[in-house]
């Protein structure tokens, strides 16, 4: 394959100004352009080539307000001129292979469960970058795992297909908004083996990215006491009761909660996660996917 650096070289600056969008236009995707980034996605590469996944086409008000519903009432969801929903889908796998008198235990393995994970992801973001090239914003959106039950009739979901990402997709209503913080090359990529980090040099690289960022406490109830009750209940599955108890007063006094604070104690909540984790299995079984059934 001849390759041309020069559009190559391009392409790989555009990519570096990559950035997740939550505003969308009310311009549609030209059905020509979205057929050929998606077909970008289903050259990507797959585990045995198996291609474990489908993905549904949502255009329609009100399959995309049904997603909004399901993934946490996230407004760009609405706006998104198409919201690809993203199966990890062995439904197909189970008819063919009795066809061809093959064994067949995929949606039961672990295994299986991460190559499909994996596949799913590497089409997506092919799907991802080709759209960001195209001058198309988008977003993931990785709630959907765990409401099954709330799209699988309108979806017409089949046994063995599960939903495990949304991606957003849509013309930005604003310009490129400014960079984020990304953690720095060497403290991502290692040559050879794992870097032996010093604990400053994990507060370090991880406070470069964060720069000191903090979140202000509700000030009036019943947010406010929801809050210290939340944040609270994540400090425990971490922490015994008098050390959280130290955190929580902390917190109390300075009016602020820092950034790993808020991810970990109250956007991506401990406690809520571990809950999460257990109606996922649940669901994903309701769907007939196994993911640990050995």
């Amino acid at each position: 394959m001849d390759r041309n650096f020069e559009n190559a070289r391009e392409a790989l600056n555009q990519m570096k100004e990559r950035y997740s969008c939550r505003a969308f236009s009310d311009e549609k995707i030209p059905e020509d352009i979205l057929k050929e980034i998606i077909e970008v996605g289903l050259r990507a590469a797959s585990g045995g080539n198996l291609q474990p996944y489908s993905i549904i086409v949502v255009k329609d008000e009100e399959n995309k307000n049904l997603l909004y519903e399901a993934c946490g009432e996230q407004k760009f969801i609405q706006e998104a001129s198409v919201n690809l929903v993203f199966l990890m889908d062995w439904h197909k796998y189970d008819i063919y292979t009795k066809q061809k008198n093959a064994p067949f235990v995929a949606y039961k393995t672990f295994f299986h469960f991460l190559i499909a994970m994996q596949d799913i992801m590497c089409t997506a973001q092919s799907i991802e970058t080709a759209a960001f090239l195209s001058g198309i914003g988008s977003c993931y959106v990785g709630s959907i795992i765990g409401e099954s039950s709330l799209v699988k009739e309108k979806l017409n979901l089949p046994d063995k297909t599960y939903p495990v990402l949304v991606l957003s997709l849509g013309y930005p209503k604003n310009a490129s908004p400014a960079k984020i913080n990304k953690l720095s090359y060497d403290t991502v990529v290692f040559d050879e083996k794992y870097r032996d980090f010093t604990d400053e040099d994990i507060f370090k690289a991880y406070e470069s990215k964060y720069e000191g960022r903090t979140t202000n406490l509700p000030q009036k109830d019943p947010y406010k006491s929801e809050s210290l009750e939340k944040f609270k209940k994540a400090l425990l599955t971490s922490y015994p009761d008098d050390e959280a108890q130290r955190i929580l007063e902390k917190a109390i006094e300075d009016g602020f909660i820092n950034e790993t604070q808020r991810r970990f104690g109250l956007h991506y909540a401990s406690h809520v996660m571990q809950e999460i984790s257990k109606w996922a299995y649940e669901d994903m079984e309701s769907m007939g996917i196994f993911p640990n059934d050995i």
